[in-house]
């Protein structure tokens, strides 16, 4: 089994062969070379005859099982031929391979037809009857070979796993389209081809079990066949409704892996029985590669069961890598452009043919493809096997409650924190969370995203709480990372450990990670002289950088101590945000004082005490400094550093106590309402409280040690000190609109969205539009009214 490290390596390997060759186009511009399309124009199809239909169907699939961060503007060639492919082939009378073969032809053509056509073909019943007619003609026959026109009986091949999978991956297309002429044609009597599915699944599980006993036996039997173990596994992977994630098909399916995998000399796998014999050409063998594309598929389907074939084939990686190195061994270069480092395959199974071949070349990228992916995923999983935090998941609509509550933080004249993670980070993911999740290289935030932010604030302001919710919300998996996770195997590893743990966060991708309490580890490179902090701060700029440029996670950092990070790391490109996590807001936490005194305490009370006065209590905090520095001017043998120090460290003054009021936290709420019901006495009608009420009560709250002078101080500092990238956007949610163009609003994932680089709602000027905030992160838009 390889090791993360080797994982890693590997998949850096594929990446760079993708990166390299498949935007080039290579297969589409190999098949136009050798006339698999009539013209070096794919506009021209349409007017044209369609040229060897499997091969083409092989490398336009290819080509499109390629994600968007693999493609080019010329990716537009394929877009053109697509459907003009399509159009050719239903167009198309003879359907020969080389002369030979109309039933392999049709079915390993025909999935790639249907799903590049746009309309519905009268012509593909005419081809069901071609492939599946057999299973009619012969008693007991129920799986697919080549037969059919043209072949007496006594001279069809025996069915097969390789053209039975593709028969059904066909009948899988026709059901996927919307036309009504589709479905009726699978429900059609005549046809029978829901009987003759299940027989056909039926056929394949059985063949499965024969090949298990072939392979399983000891010695091996001479009679096994790989080829058809791996198609009817790919078979009942894909198509069989019995495959659950239960015990029995978990130990079948692993040693079926194991049997498949035992064959394997020198990288890849020696031919068994041929399919079928071309009449000019010899034998035709299944090519390894498109065996191994179509078996990697069926781990990267959308359904729970493909988890359980992941992780069942990750032992075998090293297997699978071996493979490749056989591929690249066994490459051609090709000459199809000027300086070109095009390549290309050819497989080998016929003694006539030794140049590259399109479609043997479109089965190698698509290989390549699926592998690059299925090692993405492992690297992502065995990360967050290692790195993930023991949390309970809650559900989006709790997840979201919980940030709307937490975040209605302190502050008279800026956005709750709860709309700027709404619209910075929720929204934009929310906007595009089609992204496939088994794509590892998908890249899911924008160039224009803010990925990353420095929440601050004073202790227990829920600043983790926030960014835990914010992953449940999108969807995301959360990981956290704390100060002695560096310093886990010791000071003098201390590099080693963090280069791994920046190693393994760049194998994730839709995560959020939250570097929690590391203030120690990015302090001021001027207030820290030993080595081991300048260290830390040091080998964290160019890491936070490469993750913030490979747009793959969403990153923060949460401290009560803004003041000690270092300049360098708050810059733009590694954070994009600051953001003050204040305790909760006035409304918010009389609100909970009542319900508080209500429900424990029987009392139903009004409170006269304003936010104006609380806000004014931390501003004599403030003036008391600047007064102890004055005073300190003027006498002797005292500086004014000194003196600021000596005031920071008193406590606070009880007559300013209503100060306190501004940072309580949530869990220090209920003890407030505590000391009220102690001063306010037995239960009576509604209870007025003043503010010397309020500051009787709050002297009696319990001191914590860092509730001194310097904490009301810098906090007031804190309130200055946020800040965001402007090249970021912001995005909320449109709730209703007039049924017109409004700048700035756009249709994306069944909902509509209002894009700007405003900070906040009341800094958004649209001509003849009024915006009205219904909810965190969302604005309801009305046509403006005339005075």
């Amino acid at each position: 089994m390889l090791t993360f490290d080797e994982l890693t390596e590997a998949r850096r390997t594929l990446q760079n062969f993708c990166l390299l060759h498949v935007p080039s186009l290579t297969i589409l511009q190999y098949g136009v070379s050798f006339k698999l399309l009539p013209s070096d124009d794919p506009k021209k199809l349409e007017d044209g005859e369609l040229h060897h239909p499997t091969a083409t169907a092989t490398c336009l699939s290819s080509l499109f099982d390629c994600p968007p961060r693999y493609r080019t503007k010329r990716f537009e060639r394929a877009e053109t031929a697509k459907a003009g492919f399509s159009a050719a082939a239903f167009r198309r009378k003879k359907w020969k391979s080389e002369g030979s073969a109309g039933v392999y032809c049709r079915c390993r053509a025909l999935p790639a037809v249907v799903r590049f056509s746009v309309t519905f073909d009268a012509s593909i019943r005419a081809h069901l009857r071609e492939i599946v007619g057999q299973l009619d003609r012969v008693p007991n026959r129920f799986g697919i070979g080549e037969a059919g026109k043209g072949l007496p009986v006594d001279q069809w091949y025996p069915p097969n796993a390789f053209h039975t999978y593709w028969t059904l991956e066909l009948l899988d297309r026709i059901k996927r389209k919307e036309q009504p002429e589709h479905k009726d044609l699978l429900n059609s009597k005549a046809l029978g081809l829901s009987r003759k599915t299940d027989g056909m699944v039926q056929w394949a599980r059985q063949q499965l079990g024969i090949q298990l006993g072939l392979h399983s036996a000891s010695p091996q039997s001479s009679m096994l066949d790989t080829d058809q173990l791996a198609w009817s596994l790919a078979i009942f992977l894909s198509f069989d409704k019995t495959l659950t994630m239960n015990l029995e098909n978990r130990d079948l399916l692993k040693q079926a892996f194991k049997c498949l995998f035992s064959t394997q000399a020198d990288g890849t796998w020696r031919h068994y029985k041929p399919l079928f014999h071309y009449k000019n050409a010899g034998n035709a063998y299944c090519y390894v590669f498109e065996t191994f594309a179509v078996l990697l598929q069926c781990a990267l389907q959308e359904k729970a069961e493909a988890e359980m074939v992941r992780e069942l084939l990750r032992p075998y990686a090293d297997k699978l890598m071996t493979l490749w190195q056989y591929a690249d061994s066994t490459k051609i270069p090709l000459s199809l452009t000027p300086g070109g480092q095009e390549i290309g395959w050819c497989s080998g199974h016929r003694t006539n043919v030794t140049e590259p071949e399109s479609w043997a070349t479109a089965s190698v990228f698509s290989y390549a493809q699926s592998l690059r992916r299925l090692i993405g995923i492992w690297c992502r999983e065995e990360v967050l096997a290692n790195r993930r935090a023991p949390i309970n998941r809650r559900s989006r609509t709790e997840a979201e409650k919980e940030i709307v509550a937490r975040g209605k933080t302190w502050g008279v004249n800026r956005a709750p924190v709860s709309d700027r993670l709404w619209t910075m980070f929720i929204n934009p993911v929310k906007m595009r969370e089609l992204t496939d999740r088994l794509e590892p290289d998908s890249r899911p935030i924008e160039e224009n995203q803010a990925r990353s932010a420095i929440l601050f604030g004073p202790p227990g302001t829920s600043k983790t709480s926030l960014v835990r919710s914010l992953a449940d919300v999108i969807g995301w998996d959360y990981v956290e990372i704390h100060a002695s996770h560096f310093v886990a195997e010791g000071l003098p590893e201390v590099q080693k450990t963090a280069d791994k743990i920046f190693r393994q966060l760049s194998e994730l991708d839709h995560a959020v990670v939250l570097f929690d309490e590391i203030d120690e580890l990015v302090r001021e490179r001027d207030m820290e002289k030993d080595a081991f902090g300048r260290f830390l701060t040091t080998s964290m700029l160019p890491k936070l950088a490469l993750l913030w440029e490979a747009r793959n996670i969403l990153y923060f950092v949460a401290t009560n101590h803004i003041n000690y990070f270092d300049s360098a790391i708050i810059r733009s490109h590694r954070f994009d945000a600051l953001i003050l996590v204040s305790p909760p807001s006035f409304d918010a936490k009389i609100e909970e004082l009542k319900e508080v005194l209500s429900k424990s305490h029987l009392l139903s009370v009004a409170f006269q005490v304003t936010q104006d006065q609380i806000q004014s209590a931390l501003e004599q905090v403030t003036k008391g400094a600047i007064t102890a520095m004055s005073d300190a001017a003027q006498a002797a043998g005292r500086s004014q550093e000194e003196a600021l120090d000596r005031y920071r460290e008193q406590r606070l003054d009880p007559e300013l106590a209503l100060a306190k009021f501004a940072l309580l936290r949530w869990d220090e709420v209920k003890e407030l309402a505590f000391r009220l019901a102690q001063i306010l006495g037995a239960p009576s009608s509604t209870i007025t409280i003043s503010s010397g009420i309020l500051c009787k009560a709050l002297n009696k709250v319990a001191d914590l040690e860092w509730r001194k002078n310097k904490s009301y101080l810098d906090y007031v500092r804190d309130t200055e000190s946020e800040r965001r990238d402007f090249q970021m956007l912001n995005i909320w949610e449109v709730k209703s609109m007039p049924e017109v163009s409004v700048p700035g609003v756009e249709d994306a994932n069944g909902s509509k969205w209002l894009i700007q680089s405003a900070d906040s709602l009341r800094d958004i000027k649209i001509p003849g539009f009024e915006l009205f905030p219904v909810a965190s992160g969302a604005v309801e838009i009305r046509a403006a009214t005339l005075e």
